[in-house]
């Protein structure tokens, strides 16, 4: 690699860390393929560095951290405080909470870990976490913790094919872990080193002019292949697939130095800054959606953009520049000033956010609503054969409640009015009450969902063996959201025999696997009667109650923390068409808040200074509790079936 500064590579960070911006302030179809691009480079960057100094006898392990450290520490260190001190502005508890998490996260170099850790089903959304950006700058230090041991350990002429067996490794793990854990996948060091590699190898390879020649003929297809594919992907429904055409392209613009053009001076001028637009851009861009409540107008997106390009500047000038040159301070007074900070950034944040959480007990009131408990949140990989005991409030419940997670939501107010008649839960997380169909989403987030979708369809039928089994229950309430089989971003999955097919998401599809559900519940000499979801809004609305009592700065329409009836009907218009057809076709009751909660323009969210919802539709533990006693709901539900 030559010692001399690329220009070009500097252009590739720009467009790599324009990508990542432009997607995530969603504007355009932008993909979210900059940080592979971003991985590629540091690769071929960092195994260069390492390389070319353990040949000339000047690699010092010592020296490379503090490089390193030197390098990113400040600017991150910025950053994580300046988000730390505007978080209570923006943030609810269960936010701040997170947000402890990920400071200590982005300190220690396991953000990635992390994450992970929050990207269950009822974690927060991404948009809400400030530093989950941090992840990927996680996985890169974690990285730097290992090639440099291997390559200083391990003799020259294994480099190349130590690097090529551990990307072969990481690519087939990648694979195997993403069908089953796709959050893994996408967060952990072991599936995601094998882009690095892909990088690594490059710096790796001989130099030779015939096959630089040859790949300079790659360049413009290679360039194009990085516009094209984050803007429309290939189709191929795994987003592997295409962070691999994407890594092999950036590899081939490394190994082929296209000549410095205006083009090229340009792109180089954000790749300058790449580092501190990075860091900078998402919190922004999360406290500017928490103040909107929902997603804010295109002007203030724009804005947020302008001002992250601003402060990235003021950040490289005065922060991340002098630092990186060595002109700040000594080695002693760095060193000694970077172990200060990561200390006082471990400890003031968590006593500063913890002295600005609410004190009226609303992380209790919004905890996550599970029904009978936890254990009823039954997974994939282990089908019930029985109701669990747990799942149950008598010995012979004659009341069975049945879905995913706005079924749970349900049950602990018909828990505490069913009476002596008993309840059982038999819930899944994500999975639609239905037989012989399911919805799994198609977001790229998730590269293997279809998976999800048989467990979901096995699942249900588990739960029909077993009220085979219990006659004593008389009454089956299904209940969910019902609005991912009618949602384009959701595909269906039908069984037809043994085998399974995709088809797109529609109200005649999942009519038609929920009422074989009904009959299926009817034929076993059972009553069977629909939940609607309560109302929900565009807005998270246990967040907004509570950064509502908080006093927290909110704009936009939504300061009320009330429920639309006009947007709701707008946004669950094929939600409320997919209700109407079950209860034609299959003959059902369909139950509904909606009389209860709403008048003509407006629908409650609390009662009483009561939170009804804990987040954007599930109800609270409290809020199902209110309900049910108000409205009856487990004597209507019992007369109602049918």
């Amino acid at each position: 690699m030559s010692r001399e500064f690329r220009p070009d590579i500097q252009a590739l960070r720009g467009l790599a860390v324009l990508l990542v911006v432009l997607y995530h302030a969603h504007v355009g179809p932008f993909g979210y393929l900059g940080v592979d691009i971003f991985f590629v480079i540091s690769g071929f960057l960092i195994t260069g560095l390492i390389t070319r100094q353990l040949e000339q006898s000047q690699f010092s392990f010592w020296e490379f951290y503090y490089r390193r450290a030197r390098r990113l520490l400040p600017a991150a260190y910025v950053v994580i405080a300046l988000t730390t001190v505007a978080a209570p502005f923006f943030l609810s508890d269960v936010g701040l909470r997170e947000l402890r998490n990920q400071v200590f996260g982005a300190l220690t170099f396991t953000g990635n870990v992390v994450l992970w850790s929050q990207a269950d089903y009822f974690g927060g959304a991404a948009e809400t976490k400030p530093l989950l950006h941090f992840w990927s700058l996680a996985v890169e230090e974690q990285c730097y913790l290992l090639l440099p041991a291997f390559f200083a350990l391990a003799p020259k002429k294994w480099w190349l094919l130590g690097v090529g067996s551990l990307l072969v490794a990481s690519v087939i793990l990648c694979f195997y872990v993403a069908f089953r854990h796709p959050s893994a996948a996408f967060y952990l060091l072991p599936t995601r080193f094998w882009e690095m590699a892909v990088g690594s190898i490059g710096a790796l390879l001989p130099a030779s002019p015939r096959v630089a020649a040859r790949l300079a003929t790659l360049r413009l297809p290679a360039l194009g292949l990085l516009l094209l594919i984050p803007i429309g992907p290939s189709g191929l429904q795994d987003p592997v697939v295409d962070a691999a055409l994407v890594c092999v392209a950036t590899l081939i613009l490394l190994l082929a130095p296209s000549k410095e053009s205006m083009a090229v001076r340009g792109m180089a001028k954000l790749g300058d800054i790449s580092y501190s637009l990075y860091l900078i851009h998402w919190p922004v861009l999360v406290y500017v959606r928490a103040a909107w409540l929902s997603e804010p107008p295109a002007v203030a997106i724009y804005t947020a953009v302008f001002f992250s390009v601003v402060a990235s500047l003021a950040l490289h000038r005065f922060v991340e520049k002098p630092f990186r040159r060595g002109s700040v301070t000594s080695h002693v007074r760095m060193t000694s000033g970077l172990v200060i900070a990561t200390a006082l950034l471990a400890i003031v944040p968590a006593v500063d956010i913890g002295a600005t959480e609410s004190r009226v007990g609303v992380s209790d009131v919004r905890r996550i609503n599970y029904g009978l408990g936890r254990a009823c949140d039954l997974t994939p990989g282990s089908l019930p054969q029985t109701i669990p005991e747990a799942c149950q409030t008598a010995d012979r419940p004659e009341l069975l409640v049945w879905g995913d997670s706005f079924a749970m939501a349900l049950v602990p107010g018909l828990a505490k009015t069913v009476g002596e008649a008993g309840l059982a839960q038999l819930t899944m997380s994500g999975c639609l009450p239905a037989i012989g169909v399911a919805a799994f989403s198609r977001r790229a987030a998730s590269p293997y969902p279809r998976a999800f979708g048989v467990d979901c369809i096995r699942f249900n039928d588990s739960v029909l063996s077993i009220l085979k089994n219990q006659p004593e229950i008389r009454t089956v309430a299904i209940s969910s959201p019902f609005d991912a089989p009618v949602s384009n971003d959701f595909i269906l999955l039908k069984r037809t025999g043994d085998s399974f097919t995709e088809v797109e998401a529609s109200v005649d599809g999942a009519a038609e696997g929920i009422k074989s559900l009904v009959e299926a519940v009817r034929a076993l000499g059972r009553r069977v009667v629909v939940v609607a979801p309560p109302p929900v809004a565009s807005f998270d609305i246990g967040d907004c109650l509570e950064r509502k009592a908080r006093g927290s700065l909110m704009l936009g329409d939504y300061r009320d923390c009330k429920i639309h009836v006009g947007d709701y009907r707008r946004m669950r218009s094929r939600t409320l068409e997919l209700l109407n057809q079950v209860a034609m076709k299959a003959d059902v009751e369909v139950v509904s808040y909606h009389d209860f909660l709403c008048d003509g323009t407006t629908c409650k969210t609390e009662i009483d200074g009561k939170y009804l919802y804990r987040d954007s539709g599930h109800l609270s533990y409290e809020g199902s509790e209110l309900i049910a006693r108000k409205t009856r709901l487990a004597e209507r539900l019992i007369r109602a079936a049918r």
